[in-house]
């Protein structure tokens, strides 16, 4: 049991070193300087959260992962003060035809709820003993409440921190519903993630009981 806690916490090390020098790299020579203190201010609140609950609420491996992987996409953003090259031409590409902006921020916020509902359904289930349905709509509702709450976040700060970077640390580039839709998509991408996974479960306990059977 020692070795495989060992184990664990040895690639745990050596991920978030992977991500801290990600991280170093994006910090270097960003597209505005003060928007990227601003945009940063999210992860090292999130990173002083998880180190804060570390040993009190252990997550798994892969929930670390997901959330690492979604702060370093919202490290990118914040390098570039989410206007990131070539991101909209891709999505085109894609069949994402009707866009008229960057979109970069559309997929970070898409990204949230996707990656970031199955962390939050596995917290929920430790510290409440919710049962598993309760806890995939529990995480989702979490995901459009803590959506609603960082755009209260980016008005606050953009109004009494810093006014002169409102405009670009919002980021909403003349779209009268960005929160709306910002919401929006960290909603679906929470429904997508849930849908998914419990996919996944209904095809493994499947393919479980034809192997006994």
């Amino acid at each position: 049991m020692r070795n495989r806690i060992g184990r664990m916490e040895g690639r745990a090390a050596v991920g978030a070193a992977i991500w801290a020098a990600a991280w170093g790299l994006l910090a270097v020579k960003p597209v505005d300087r003060g928007d990227w203190v601003l945009e940063n201010l999210l992860i090292w609140l999130t990173l002083a959260g998880l180190i804060f609950t570390y040993w009190r609420c252990r997550l798994s491996l892969g929930a670390y992962g997901l959330i690492g992987l979604f702060l370093l996409l919202h490290a990118v953003g914040a390098h570039y003060s989410y206007d990131v090259p070539h991101v909209t031409g891709w999505l085109k590409q894609a069949g994402f035809t009707d866009l008229s902006r960057n979109s970069y921020d559309r997929v970070v916020h898409a990204s949230f709820g996707l990656l970031c509902v199955l962390p939050i359904r596995e917290a929920l289930g430790r510290w409440t003993g919710m049962k598993a349905g309760v806890q995939s709509a529990a995480a989702c509702v979490t995901i459009l409440a803590l959506g609603a709450f960082y755009e209260l976040i980016e008005m606050w700060v953009a109004f009494l921190v810093a006014p002169e970077l409102g405009t670009t640390f919002v980021g909403a580039q003349g779209d009268a519903w960005d929160a709306q839709h910002d919401m929006e998509l960290a909603l679906y991408g929470a429904l997508l993630a849930v849908v998914l996974r419990a996919f996944f479960f209904r095809m493994t306990a499947r393919k479980h009981r034809q192997e006994v059977g």
